[in-house]
């Protein structure tokens, strides 16, 4: 895993001055944990498209499913930046990057399906390595992430190198 650079987040004079920065290791933790994530995706008219998905978290890059007909996958196929988020809003976690197809490796791919059978246990599928190797999971590396337990208190803004 690569550290991110860790910046405080210019906000709006109006918005108050951040006063400390998120650990990114605090705000990866989160990211792991989340049992749903909402990605924004824009059609290609320009209209946006936001949906939730189950997902998995692992060395700054979202693993996550769906099918290739769905407005969602349709768009990436026509734009893959995307912004996907988890938190309530007074909490927030941002990530924004481009999706691709996942293409793990035989290790991620069994790392992934191992937390996705204790994460997603209620729905009651067993996945293997297998299932994240053979196609149809997309992967969302992060390139910039906002974040902030408490606004402006903690704004903070995580930069990833290509």
């Amino acid at each position: 895993m690569v550290e991110p650079t860790v910046e405080q987040l210019p906000l709006p004079p109006s918005y108050g001055n951040p006063r400390k920065k998120l650990e990114w290791t605090a705000v990866r933790k989160e990211l792991e944990d989340a049992p749903t994530y909402w990605v924004a995706t824009t059609r290609p008219d320009g209209r946006p498209h936001v949906v939730p998905r189950d997902g998995i978290w692992f060395d700054d890059t979202w693993y996550y499913g769906g099918a290739p007909q769905t407005v969602h996958n349709r768009n990436i196929g026509k734009n893959p930046a995307v912004v996907m988020h988890v938190g309530d809003g007074v909490k927030a976690i941002i990530v924004e990057g481009e999706v691709a197809e996942a293409s793990p490796t035989r290790e991620i791919a069994q790392h992934l399906s191992d937390v996705n059978n204790v994460k997603y246990k209620h729905y009651g599928v067993n996945t293997t390595a297998d299932t994240y190797m053979t196609g149809g999971y997309l992967a969302l590396k992060a390139r910039r992430v906002l974040a902030w337990t408490f606004l402006p208190e903690d704004a903070t803004r995580f930069l990833f190198d290509d």
